[in-house]
């Protein structure tokens, strides 16, 4: 390996010493250093523009507005008890309402997203008891139902 110098780029000229890669001795790699071509610059920023002051808002007469009794409008904004327990019991009569609706749609036993959420619950409960039996007992599954069958007087497996 043999480093050649040249004014403008440096490079490494590698020599290839066995006669196996003899087809490869044209190939040349240049290996190029940052600091040749000059440090990195930012790009410089754009000037910051001045802000312009806003235009004052035109004038406009307008009459003063007409005073109104006090009294009358404090009536009208005067949120009372009453009148929040009256909505409160109206909120709760239509959501009872909605939810009644939601309870009659669709059948009661079939394949609905409800049913089948709680029939995949009672069914990993039935294979977590099951576990833990075998393990305080050592019966397994298949013997837990015979036992169970055998038990209920349902089939004698003895």
């Amino acid at each position: 390996m043999s480093v050649t110098p040249t004014p403008s780029l440096p490079c490494i000229k590698l020599t290839t010493p066995s006669p196996r890669l003899a087809s490869f001795s044209n190939i040349r790699f240049t290996i190029t250093s940052s600091q040749a071509e000059g440090p990195l610059r930012r790009p410089v920023a754009p000037s910051p523009v001045k802000p312009v002051p806003p235009s004052p808002p035109p004038i406009t007469t307008t009459p003063p507005p007409q005073s109104k009794p006090a009294a009358a409008e404090e009536q009208k904004n005067v949120i009372t008890v009453e009148f929040q327990r009256a909505k409160a019991r109206e909120l709760q009569e239509y959501f009872k309402q909605k939810k009644l609706e939601e309870a009659d749609q669709g059948p009661l036993l079939g394949f609905i997203p409800k049913n089948e959420i709680s029939n995949g619950r009672w069914a990993m409960f039935g294979f977590a008891v099951g576990l833990l039996t075998e393990y305080a007992t050592g019966a397994n599954f298949v013997d837990q139902v015979k036992i169970l069958l055998s038990n209920f007087g349902i089939l004698d497996l003895e």
